[in-house]
């Protein structure tokens, strides 16, 4: 989409083809000056202990503190950072004449940038909400401007009465609490504003939370409502005498402004905390029924998150822990245990309601990484236990309900690492990569034994993995060559057609490359990016086209959007590219105010 001012022109150059358009145990807690001795708390909700008080918070961290070393140091910092950021048989909504976002499960949506209920399209742009009529043509008849508030518009659910906008925001209601929260911790808020959209041209907002911490990601089950967020604690204002510290400052504040538009502070007794994670952070879930006025419920734990992933009965979040061990080296630890720990969580009634905790070695790439089958929890890891990149192996475990390991398949392609996995039913597609592309085909029909029954080895990798149907699937990554000395490069994208209808023969059946090296697109790390309606043999995503000139020098070719014809006769067939901005002299630079982000 476009965002600058000209709409009538950004309207026109939608509609060509298509529409352009994430457990007593024994824990260190009183504190008698600058010791640290161990005592009991009181353990609740299924075994999970809780803080109770604010001496026992300032235990924890002054032990997390001492014992922990600041990970914006080491150099596995750059690998915890790629392994965070970085089908169920899902697509898009094929039972009405128009799309839907791009989600992992069926059932259970996901927020994004554009929605769309086949009348009306609601687009965050421009720190604003818009919402677009379909006709004859293209009417802008409301925008929801946030340029007079502290609030930046990210995503959006929307359901037949009720528009929800998920955003970032820097303060609460008072200038007194934003003074603290700049002094003790980092100043950031999660927002999720409620409209009522009965009438498209009044959308009249009925509620409004606000809670502390950076937003990780979100899900939405009929009605029901699940945001999560991190908040980090700045140990730096943790003085070394506790008397010296207001407690009132570190805990948790919300606002539900449907119960009261004041502040309220979620207490030391209500906050449970993760044995396992030495983060010095509040997760926080926030969980509500859009359609009922009840209010909401906010638990928070301390700890933090790296990823979710969310069944229609179970939310899971997984957080990646490095345990260092030996002396540094020139500076550095340099070895270490690395395992992902999931923390599983009922969802009743708009509720989150903790359940157990289990861990796998390794960490895990992104959401896809992880899957839930008949009560089973399946997720995929890569492992190693130093910063050399040759004890790389990659493993996929089988969990039962209670998170206990019961089936496992290790040490596959070692000193490459996961670059894409996608479950399907009773398999487990995966592609690791160093200099060719192994996609493994790896069954899951025996929760006991997952093995592998087939791989091919191609050039390249696929970023993320695509299901066409129950026997085929796509791949959309990038092409690699082999420069002179040795090292491996990327040379464009690429997308690829498998036929894994015999497993133990997996087959790529096409390829489709698309530009030259620089070549990238979003659906190379958002799924939310590509469209694939198979019963139109449609597949689009936006793309920005590079073509090498020199060496060393590209120039941009094309930027906008890419739709193909998809099907098992023909292949990939390229239909026509759809742009806001016209090449001139067939050479130019990126516009960041004309750069296509979705297709519906």
């Amino acid at each position: 989409m476009k965002k600058n001012n000209n709409r009538k022109t950004y309207m026109i150059a939608m509609i060509i083809t298509i529409m352009v358009i994430i457990i007593s145990i024994t824990i260190p807690l009183r504190v008698n000056k600058n010791e640290v001795t161990p005592v009991q708390i009181t353990q609740e909700n299924n075994g999970l202990p809780k803080l109770e008080n604010f001496e026992n918070l300032y235990n924890i961290v002054m032990s997390n503190k001492k014992n922990n070393l600041d990970i914006t140091n080491i150099q596995g910092e750059s690998i915890a950072k790629e392994t965070r950021d970085s089908l169920n048989d899902t697509t898009n909504n094929l039972n009405e004449d128009y799309s839907s976002t791009n989600i992992q499960v069926q059932g259970v949506d996901e927020s994004d940038i554009v929605k769309t209920d086949g009348e009306y399209i609601y687009y965050v742009a421009n720190e604003c909400v818009q919402i677009i009529k379909e006709e004859n043509k293209m009417k802008l008849i409301k925008k929801i401007n946030y340029e007079e508030e502290e609030f930046t518009p990210k995503e959006i659910y929307v359901t037949p009465n009720k528009l929800i906008v998920i955003g970032l925001g820097s303060k609460m209601e008072t200038d007194d609490f934003r003074m603290r929260d700049m002094l003790y911790k980092t100043n950031e808020k999660t927002i999720v504003k409620t409209y009522n959209i009965e009438n498209k041209t009044k959308p009249k907002m009925e509620r409004q939370i606000v809670i502390e911490g950076s937003y990780l990601s979100s899900r939405m089950i009929d009605n029901n409502i699940y945001v999560i967020s991190n908040q980090y604690l700045s140990t730096y204002n943790f003085k070394e005498n506790i008397e010296e510290m207001n407690q009132d400052d570190y805990k948790p504040k919300y606002i539900d402004t449907l119960i009261s538009k004041e502040e309220q502070s979620i207490e030391y007794n209500d906050i449970a905390y993760f044995p396992e994670s030495d983060d010095i952070s509040y997760l926080t879930i926030l969980s509500f029924n859009t359609n009922k006025k009840e209010k909401a419920n906010i638990e928070t734990f301390l700890g933090a998150g790296d990823n979710i992933y969310c069944s229609l009965n179970n939310l899971y979040i997984a957080n990646v822990k490095y345990q260092y061990k030996d002396e540094k080296i020139y500076g550095y630890y340099n070895n270490y245990d690395l395992n992902t720990y999931i923390y599983k969580f009922k969802l009743e009634n708009s509720q989150a309601i903790y359940l157990n905790v289990g861990s796998v070695p390794g960490s895990i790439l992104n959401q896809f990484s992880m899957d839930e089958k008949d009560g089973n929890f399946r997720i995929a890891t890569t492992n190693n236990t130093n910063f050399n990149s040759d004890t790389n192996v990659n493993n996929l475990y089988i969990l039962d309900e209670n998170l206990n390991i019961v089936g496992s398949l290790e040490n596959l392609a070692k000193g490459e690492r996961i670059y894409s996995v996608r479950f399907m039913d009773n398999r487990a597609y995966m592609v690791t990569f160093v200099q060719t592309d192994p996609l493994f085909v790896i069954d899951l029909s025996d929760n006991l034994n997952p093995v592998v029954l087939g791989e091919l080895k191609i050039p390249g990798y696929s970023k993320y993995l695509h299901p066409y149907d129950e026997t085929h699937i796509i791949g959309f990554g990038e092409n690699t060559i082999t420069n002179e000395n040795g090292g491996v490069i990327t040379d464009g994208m690429k997308m690829a057609l498998f036929d894994v209808s015999n497993p133990s023969n997996p087959i790529e059946m096409y390829s489709q490359d698309i530009g030259e090296r620089g070549t990238n697109s979003e659906i190379l790390y958002n799924h939310k990016a590509l469209l694939f309606l198979k019963e139109k043999n449609i597949i689009a995503f936006p793309i920005y086209i590079k073509e090498n000139v020199e060496e060393y020098r590209t120039n941009l070719k094309f930027q906008g959007a890419i739709v193909y014809e998809i099907d098992l006769e023909n292949g990939f067939v390229e239909k026509g590219k759809i742009a806001h901005k016209e090449i001139q002299n067939e050479v130019f630079e990126y516009d960041y105010t004309n750069f296509v982000e979705r297709m519906f």
